[in-house]
């Protein structure tokens, strides 16, 4: 599965450093379909900061087509390796296909922070259309609020 990246993570954009005890940080990731892309590809749309805690996902799509997974990936974030693997802990085979909004579809309270940065993005259950964006923003707080 070939691991595509959005454009803040292909162009080097730091992960937001969680500077207070009780803010809530945005990490927000843009991707245009390209010729290529298929079922099965992986997304990294962003990176998840160390020591947060996930509150919500919002993914707004022009309508890519079929569903997606969504969820961390595995190893290093912003690593260009195609054995990474993405899981499914924000949402399973969440519908795409029609232009809209899709929010967090599952309860992370079971997702433990952890000590490093980790990528987070979406993995295509069927083939995409091209040139359709899929633009998703990443809500977290520091560890324990």
């Amino acid at each position: 599965m070939p691991l595509k990246q959005s454009k803040q993570v292909a162009a080097g954009a730091p992960v937001p450093s969680l500077r207070a005890a009780n803010e809530t940080f945005s990490v927000t990731g843009d991707y245009t379909i390209k010729t290529g892309d298929a079922s099965g590809d992986i997304i990294e749309l962003g990176g998840v900061p160390a020591n947060s805690t996930v509150i919500d996902v919002i993914i707004h799509h022009d309508g890519i087509g079929g569903t997606v997974d969504a969820g961390l990936l595995s190893g290093d974030y912003a690593k260009k390796d195609n054995a990474r693997t993405c899981g499914q802990e924000f949402g399973a085979a969440l519908a795409t296909a029609s232009a809209g909004i899709v929010r967090l579809a599952k309860n992370t309270n079971a997702v433990a922070p952890s000590a490093s940065e980790q990528g987070w993005g979406v993995k295509l259950l069927a083939a995409p259309t091209v040139g359709k964006v899929i633009r998703a923003t990443l809500l977290v707080v520091p560890q324990g609020f």
